[in-house]
């Protein structure tokens, strides 16, 4: 005896992973009294490669302090993640984003001469696709000397009481707003070919050591050069006797703003500029033009 069934419905759901692409097939059979079965396949799209399409700031140049709003357009991305880069190159601060977006970013007031960020876009079975935007800054400051360096500086130049005094085989220099006092050597066998000491003579303290008598034509530096020259180890034996008195003048000093490996530039007595190299390398005076 026949007996009609209708409306039974089988579903198998078979999982098959073939070469990391997961296709997930559904097979539905249809009983019918010949005992026929349709097969109805239901295929998932793969993964395609990620792609960043646009990557942008909504202006071309900045100020430190500015708030700016960075765009961009991916696609098949899964995974999006902004990235802002230290001076370094490093990656700093980081957001997981939309895949298509916009975000207000404030530039630090001590940035200097440019904003990096980079942007990454991943899914599964692909590497990731990725994109940098170098966003230019309004320099703040200028140089208080031309020709002037090719870079900002990192402060206002800094205009200070200063004194310098020529050795037989170097120079100090004093800056009063730095309380600090800089030694150069001249000489061609040793390093470092700078050194910077914090000026700890005060008013009221001893000027000299009088039971030191330089040879006839040279001078005992005092104050804080004396101070200096007296208790740090090699700077005397470096420096020699003092050939000149020291000299009282205005002076101004600036530094580069690299993230590593600034100069040091300082006004000097005669007009001139003292260029101090990075790591205490090695140290030059410049001629700037009117």
């Amino acid at each position: 005896m026949n007996t009609r069934r209708t409306g039974l419905l089988l579903t198998i759901v078979v999982l098959v992973v073939m070469a990391g692409t997961a296709l997930i097939a559904s097979l539905s059979a249809a009983e019918n009294d010949a005992d026929q079965f349709v097969y109805l396949p239901i295929v998932e799209k793969p993964w395609l490669p990620p792609q960043i399409i646009t990557f942008t700031a909504n202006v071309e140049i900045a100020n430190p302090g500015d708030t700016i709003e960075l765009s961009w357009i991916t696609e098949n991305s899964l995974t999006t993640t902004l990235y802002h880069l230290l001076p370094s190159g490093q990656f700093g601060s980081f957001w997981y984003v939309a895949a298509t977006g916009t975000m207000s970013y404030t530039i630090s007031e001590g940035s200097r001469n440019y904003e990096r960020f980079a942007l990454f876009a991943s899914n599964e079975g692909y590497p990731s696709a990725n994109a940098t935007l170098t966003l230019p800054l309004v320099c703040p400051f200028t140089w208080f000397f031309q020709p002037a360096p090719d870079i900002c500086p990192q402060e206002a130049a800094l205009i200070s009481a200063g004194a310098e005094q020529e050795f037989e085989h170097g120079w100090m220099i004093w800056v009063g707003e730095e309380d600090r006092i800089y030694v150069l050597y001249d000489d061609e066998i040793f390093s470092p070919k700078w050194m910077a000491f914090a000026d700890d003579w005060e008013e009221g303290d001893p000027i000299d050591d009088p039971s030191i008598t330089p040879p006839p034509g040279y001078y005992q530096p005092i104050r804080g050069f004396g101070l200096v020259w007296r208790e740090q180890p090699n700077v005397r034996d470096r420096l020699g006797w003092a050939v000149t008195p020291e000299a009282a003048h205005e002076t101004a000093v600036q530094r580069t703003s690299y993230y590593r490996y600034n100069h040091t530039y300082i006004r000097a007595y005669d007009g001139n500029v003292w260029h101090l190299l990075p790591e205490h390398s090695d140290w030059e005076k410049i001629i700037p033009t009117p």
